[in-house]
């Protein structure tokens, strides 16, 4: 066939679609070989324990994980992991409130691995990193270093799951578990449907940590493949 003829069928597909799926395969593809040597070098190392048993922040982010993209923190049902900290590699000074603050955005990884069987613990699959933010007056000292402060939807809300040749982003979110058992209605002309609530009758319950894959086209996920750019050049460049 003659590469410089296109046949008549392809004339019904979406050939610009498919050429950006494959320069975008190919980026990431680097992009996730460029993260995995990073990784190589954290600035700090922190032991975590995961666990089913276990209630820590990171042992419910790895329940979650597993849930949405079959992976975890710990190769088997236990394990003392390793925690991988970097220096912040964003730095910004936020007027915005009465006294200025420095923002800083710094990654906290993991590894990440695959679901294992009966005797056979899961295999390293990748990566994920946290973008942990944090905020002090200008002359406050800088705290240390640690994933132990992490607090979902405060200081850590998205993440990044980093593969071999893929990349995949994230929302995490942390949902009420309270429970509505009974409630008083009013009439209330103000409101859309007529009635207002006067009082609830609720029992407490576990809150619930919620994983939610972003779209590689939402305006998250644009933002948060910058967010990971800047970690890369900052520490390429050291």
């Amino acid at each position: 066939m003659d590469k410089e003829r296109q046949p008549n069928i392809w004339g019904g597909h979406n050939l610009n679609r498919l050429a950006e799926e494959a320069f975008r395969r190919n980026e990431e593809k680097e992009k996730a070989q460029a993260v995995g040597e990073i990784l190589n070098y954290p600035d700090r190392n922190e032991a975590n324990t995961i666990g089913f048993l276990s209630e820590n922040t990171l042992s419910r982010l790895s329940w979650a994980l597993s849930k949405v993209f079959e992976v975890n923190f710990a190769s088997g049902s236990c394990d003392t992991v390793k925690v991988k900290l970097f220096n912040p590699h964003e730095r910004v000074v936020d007027n915005s409130l009465v006294v200025p603050m420095e923002v800083n955005t710094s990654v906290v990884a993991l590894d990440a691995y695959g679901p294992g069987s009966v005797g056979r613990d899961g295999a390293k699959v990748g990566s994920i990193l946290l973008f942990k933010l944090s905020a002090r007056l200008i002359d406050e000292p800088v705290p240390d270093m640690t994933a132990k402060d992490l607090a979902w939807g405060d200081n850590c809300t998205y993440g990044v799951l980093v593969g071999d040749s893929a990349i995949d982003y994230f929302e995490i979110v942390q949902t009420s578990g309270d429970v509505v058992q009974s409630e008083l209605r009013r009439k209330d002309p103000t409101e859309e449907n007529g009635q207002s609530v006067e009082a609830q009758v609720v029992t407490p319950g576990q809150d619930r940590l919620i994983v939610n894959e972003l779209s590689s086209s939402s305006n998250e996920a644009l933002e948060l493949e910058q967010e990971l750019d800047k970690f890369i050049v900052s520490r390429s460049a050291q």
